[in-house]
């Protein structure tokens, strides 16, 4: 496979973040949870060629676990994904193990690690002119008691058995595959790998 372009992962990373009506901040906090993949496994398993879609897909579904109100289900996440892109539910099951166990279900993200990543990007989509008029006078600029917001729910997020993580109805069709056996050892490598 060829190295995506920017354009390419942008439009994933569009598609996915509307079709499954995710808030803003997720954005931000995958983009964490991807530096915190590379940096938990000594950049063992980093986005290549051939897993970038797994890796940025993955650590979208947990971000928006954390922080949004009403996450989707697993199988409505796996019918979040741009034509010829295809996840699995028990796909996505491997993954969020793998990404949980990698980060032993450490899923906070501090406020000044939050701001330090908001910043950031905002300072780099200003300077390359990719910042529209929305974002150079946007009114949901960052703030404290954002910040705080976001600290309170990750360090309050409760992981739980996989069928209890459903927090809205599922409009995906029923499915026969269940959810991974907690007995199944996953190795992050071999998940990631497609």
């Amino acid at each position: 496979e060829e190295v995506p372009t920017l354009d390419d992962i942008a439009s994933f990373y569009r598609f996915v973040f509307y079709k499954a009506q995710m808030e803003s901040d997720c954005i931000i906090i995958s983009l964490i949870y991807v530096e915190r993949l590379m940096r938990e496994t000594n950049g063992g398993v980093r986005p290549n060629a051939r897993n970038w879609r797994s890796v940025l897909f993955s650590t979208m579904v947990l971000s928006s676990k954390v922080w949004d109100d009403l996450s989707m289900w697993n199988a409505d996440f796996s019918l979040a994904c741009p034509e010829g892109v295809s996840f699995s539910l028990q796909r996505i099951n491997q993954l969020e193990l793998a990404l949980l166990t990698c980060f032993k279900y450490n899923v906070k993200v501090p406020a000044s690690e939050y701001a330090k990543y908001y910043f950031l990007m905002r300072s780099m989509l200003i300077r390359s002119g990719l910042a529209g008029q929305d974002v150079l006078s946007s009114s949901e600029k960052l703030d404290t008691e954002g910040a705080q917001k976001l600290e309170f729910l990750s360090s309050n997020y409760k992981i739980q058995k996989p069928t209890m993580l459903r927090r809205s109805r599922s409009d995906a069709p029923k499915s026969n595959i269940s959810a991974p056996k907690s007995s199944l050892v996953v190795n992050l490598e071999q998940v990631v790998r497609m």
